[in-house]
């Protein structure tokens, strides 16, 4: 582990030193010069060593704090931190020209949106790319809007047979005559737009075709949006149709079970081809750990509480918020972790140093903590991950755990790490070495 410590004092030396000419990122407060250190050493074609960021929050296009600049030119900005920090890939929003954040796509094959023109966009994967990071794409596969009526498709143009024929645009006045004549819909409907009907060529063919220019434009990974919304064989399918890094659904769901019953079905094909299973979104441990750790009840991280404690850390994407749970510049969500800065470390100690693939939420990373402390301690708890070698499918035994305000949480990772989370006084069994302790969490190794 004496390589953590040196990667840390390498970070503090480079933030003392003066500004190189070629630099052109800067830390969250703007004050203290960075240093580009170049590709992360822990660079690697494997996924389940990764840490990942979400790079957007809602309406991060329009919010203040990233300046005059576009979003795309705003992220692209930050990339040599991320690279400094050893962040491997960055989920971007969905890329589309749409309605507001692109989550009701009307363009497809149109990549000038609010975050930013086409150029831009191409630029920002080019420089993740060159550190070896990874571009994941938002997939909005469920649904479109029309360009100037509900259903009137263009860019790609789709007939009728595209959208479901139980979409609200069946009846609605509003369709202007254009009915959808395609299947029922497989899966959940959504209101705010029209429901696509993937049994039909055309739109798979067109969201095959989409995909391609993706890849074009730089992105090599996939984040499918509202997987609910139909069946999971035809992430299978699309999955099938394009080499990529990674893939991850979002299916919103707090049963462990039903979240394990979506990777195994995007196994298959729709002709039940068997091809490589996605990755899901752990919904269940972000609910866990806001009750552990918000709640102080401690003993809900024992045994079952997340995909890793049932086998499938390789399958999981961990985190504690997003776009649609943080509650930023929106009214409308109800799933936030926690606006303490104290529980958001308490949870960040946990992804960081637990099985599964975990993802920083960007707002936290750039603007939850002015002082810059939080952003430090997480790049800190990344060095240690990576140094440990710690990864999406490494062992955890659970020590320990004690409730309420003078509670916390203990575990052993791999045998290497000691992990003790929460306000309690805890000492670790002989042969811990202590390794780094906050007001929040306590780290030994081996």
């Amino acid at each position: 582990m004496k390589r953590v410590w040196a990667i840390l004092l390498t970070g503090l030396l480079f933030s003392a030193c003066s500004k190189d000419s070629t630099e052109t990122s800067e830390t969250p407060n703007g004050v203290e010069p960075l240093i580009d250190q170049g590709t992360s050493s822990f660079a690697d074609s494997n996924p389940l060593n990764d840490v990942l960021l979400q790079g957007f929050w809602w309406d991060s296009y329009a919010d203040s704090k990233i300046g005059t600049a576009s979003f795309y030119q705003f992220l692209e900005r930050k990339v040599v931190l991320l690279s400094n920090a050893h962040i491997d890939g960055v989920w971007l929003p969905p890329a589309s020209e749409g309605e507001g954040m692109g989550y009701h796509p009307r363009k497809l094959y149109d990549f000038n949106s609010l975050h930013g023109n086409e150029n831009q966009l191409k630029s920002l994967l080019s420089t993740l790319k060159s550190r070896e990071m990874h571009g994941i794409a938002d997939l909005v596969f469920n649904h479109r809007v029309g360009t100037s009526t509900w259903t009137d498709f263009t860019e790609p143009s789709w007939s009728c047979e595209s959208i479901c024929v139980n979409d609200e645009g069946f009846t609605h006045p509003e369709a202007f005559g254009t009915q959808p004549c395609g299947a029922e819909d497989e899966g959940l409907g959504w209101g705010g737009a029209r429901d696509l009907n993937h049994q039909s060529t055309e739109v798979q063919y067109g969201l095959k075709e989409y995909l391609q220019r993706l890849k074009a434009l730089g992105f090599d990974s996939w984040r499918y949006d509202f997987v609910k919304g139909f069946p999971a064989k035809y992430v299978g399918e699309y999955n099938a149709s394009t080499p990529y890094y990674m893939a991850v659904g979002e299916f919103w769901d707090g049963s462990l079970q039903e979240i394990k019953k979506w990777i195994d079905a995007s196994q298959e094909t729709v002709d039940a081809t068997a091809t490589s299973p996605s990755k899901a979104f752990d919904f269940a441990l972000k609910y866990k750990l806001k009750e552990a750790f918000v709640d102080q009840n401690y003993d809900r991280l024992q045994e079952g509480h997340s995909l890793a404690s049932i086998g499938y850390g390789s399958q999981s994407i961990t985190f504690l918020d997003n776009h649609d749970s943080g509650c930023i510049n929106r009214s409308d969500c109800s799933n936030l972790f926690s606006r303490s800065l104290n529980h958001i470390k308490e949870g960040y100690a946990y992804l960081l140093t637990h099985p599964g693939i975990p993802m920083i939420w960007g707002y936290h990373y750039f603007f939850s903590d002015p002082s810059g402390k939080l952003q430090t301690e997480l790049n800190e708890l990344i060095a240690i991950r990576k140094s440990a070698g710690i990864d999406a499918s490494s062992s955890v035994e659970v020590l320990t755990t004690v409730k309420g305000s003078k509670g916390y949480y203990v575990a052993s990772i791999d045998n290497k790490l000691l992990v003790k989370i929460g306000p309690g006084s805890y000492s670790p069994p002989e042969g811990w070495a202590l390794l780094k302790s906050e007001p929040e969490y306590t780290l030994w190794e081996k």
